[in-house]
């Protein structure tokens, strides 16, 4: 357990992740909606998830490593650089478009360097989600590239920010 920002993360619990597959994104966030999915709640329980809470309430999620990558063999060459942590995210849809963004993501990268990391990081975004992308550009990560997934009709950008360059 760790607090940062205002913020506590620590190691997902089960209770949180049956909380966070029902949440309902509008759309054109709807891609990230799980539904309740079983496969969902074990990936949440089995990767690098960790739980974000402020004031006592559930506001989002990080994961690291291979679980923050999209798996597709297109995107495979794009995380390529081990020097590079990939990170991913979700924000609970109520505090979307709110504000929080920056703050949030800036959590989870000084957690992510508070207990183990020293390289640059790495994330993947659908391209429809402009709102995310903007965030993340004025934290300075850079797009290096984009694919689509095989499973789903969408295009994802890759960014990355490299620390101590």
């Amino acid at each position: 357990m760790v607090f940062i920002i205002n913020y506590l993360i620590e190691k997902m619990q089960l209770v949180h992740a049956l909380e966070i597959v029902k949440w309902e994104y509008p759309e054109p966030y709807h891609v990230y909606n799980m539904e309740g999915s079983a496969l969902a709640i074990a990936e949440l329980m089995g990767g690098q998830y960790f739980t974000v809470c402020k004031d006592h309430k559930l506001v989002g999620f990080f994961c690291f490593g291979p679980s923050a990558q999209i798996r597709s063999p297109k995107g495979k060459p794009l995380y390529s650089d081990a020097d590079l942590l990939d990170v991913g995210l979700g924000m609970h849809p109520a505090y979307c478009g709110q504000g929080y963004g920056q703050g949030f993501v800036q959590a989870g990268l000084m957690f992510a360097i508070e207990k183990f990391w020293i390289g640059g990081f790495r994330l993947t975004v659908d391209a429809v989600n402009r709102r995310a992308q903007k965030v993340y550009k004025r934290l300075g990560f850079v797009p290096i590239g984009s694919f689509s997934a095989m499973r789903r009709p969408c295009t994802f950008i890759v960014m990355v920010m490299k620390l101590g360059v």
